[in-house]
């Protein structure tokens, strides 16, 4: 035999109550609430409880849940429910349903707007992000040390040009590809720095973006170059496909 604290864990309490629990249950429930004296408030506790709740929701069951009810049977013996109490399940069971769904949908929705929300905050980094960069940018420009050196053609792309804003004392380079064409298909836009002969990388252009566009700063250049390279840049310049320069 159980004791009664695992006893009262089983449920088969509140089944016998709303009639759910067969006839050996009901008789194990009897032998308990016989034993256990204590058990008998608990019984009677939850039988005034739901006679509270099929008070307040008699109203609720419409003619087809009333005729369920009618037949539904009490299987534990020696119990007396009025004749609604099997409406009364049905209805919470109902209720139940019901609060289930809502809580469902309400989480579908939560999600929705938490969605939404994530993706409003991503926007606002990155229109932040695009401000500082901007602010950047202007100060750059805004700097008396800052010098903007021209790119001309170098006869490939007649009409290539571009800018760099060169800025020693900060170590700092931007370029605006403002006058670049759109390259080949498997092209991209190199620039390199000429030191002593040497033509270091100073990363890809990108002129379908035209806007301040960081490229690396090398010191002692003594002048810039831009050449058409495979897309994703080169480690060394193809001279001959060389589209723009300029002197420091």
């Amino acid at each position: 035999m159980m004791d009664k604290e695992y006893f009262l864990k089983t449920g088969l309490l509140e089944q016998y109550v709303l009639g759910l629990a067969n006839e050996d249950e009901a008789r194990q429930v009897e032998h308990y609430v016989e034993a256990y004296p204590e058990l008998q408030e608990e019984l009677d506790s939850l039988r005034s409880a739901l006679d509270e709740y099929a008070e307040k929701f008699m109203h609720l069951p419409v003619a087809e849940l009333r005729t369920r009810a009618s037949g539904y049977p009490a299987k534990a013996a020696g119990l007396r429910f009025p004749a609604w109490t099997g409406a009364v399940v049905f209805a919470l069971l109902g209720a139940l349903a019901y609060l289930t769904l809502s809580f469902y949908n309400g989480k579908a929705v939560a999600d929705r707007h938490y969605q939404l929300l994530v993706s409003e905050f991503d926007a606002l980094q990155k229109e932040c992000a695009r401000q500082e960069q901007a602010d950047r940018a202007y100060a750059f420009l805004s700097d008396v040390s800052t010098m903007p050196i021209a790119l001309n053609n170098a006869g490939l792309l007649p009409e290539a040009f571009a800018v760099v804003y060169w800025n020693p004392g900060q170590q700092l380079a931007y370029i605006n590809p403002v006058g670049l064409p759109p390259p080949p298909q498997g092209k991209a836009y190199q620039i390199w720095a000429d030191v002593d002969g040497e033509m270091i990388s100073m990363g890809l252009v990108d002129c379908r973006r035209r806007e301040l566009q960081p490229v690396r700063f090398v010191e002692n250049a003594e002048n810039l170059n831009i050449t058409l390279e495979p897309e994703g840049g080169s480690d060394g310049p193809t001279v001959s496909h060389l589209c723009a320069n300029g002197k420091l």
